[in-house]
This record gives structure tokens, C-alpha cells and sequence, in this order.
């Protein structure tokens, strides 16, 4: 499914604030992050603003970018040599 110009599996279009199952009809989105209609409204209520909200997008997208961008915790480390062995 494509929704706000992301693809999205159909097991993964969950709210991000409570991991509540989307729908297209149920989701609000604000910088490209998903929430429930609910949790969106709740979201806004305790604050008086979605300030927070995008404070937290954008530190849910550095986070992204800067994870695609490093190699693997393995990649470039040299596999371990087998010991010799004595014929």
C-alpha cells in the first residue's frame, strides 16, 4: 500500500505512538510519521501543540538516515583463522 508517498507493507501501517493496526480511513501522518486518529489526538491534547511531535519525527529520521548510512557491526572484520593443523 502506498499512502504520503511511502510504501508500506500492509503488517507494518502501524501507529507509532501505540502500534495500533492502520487503516487508511483511521491514520494521521505528520512529517512522515503514522499515528492512529486517537493517539494522534491525545498526542496534541497533552501538549496544546504537535511541537513535540515534530521534534520527534525528525530525530525518528536522523536516527533512520544515520543507521542506513553505517556499515554492518561486522562488515570489514576479518574472520578468525583456522588454527594449523599437524599432519
Amino acid at each position: 500500500m502506498t499512502l504520503e508517498g511511502e510504501s508500506y507493507h500492509k503488517s507494518c501501517f502501524k501507529c507509532s505512538h501505540g502500534g495500533c493496526i492502520l487503516t487508511t480511513s483511521s491514520y494521521a501522518a505528520l512529517n512522515g510519521i503514522l499515528y492512529c486518529k486517537i493517539h494522534f489526538s491525545q498526542l496534541f491534547k497533552e501538549k496544546g501543540s504537535y511541537n513535540h511531535l515534530i521534534q520527534t519525527a525528525q530525530t525518528k529520521k536522523n536516527e533512520a538516515a544515520e543507521a542506513a548510512s553505517e556499515p554492518p557491526a561486522d562488515a570489514g572484520a576479518a574472520e578468525p583463522e583456522a588454527p594449523a593443523q599437524s599432519a
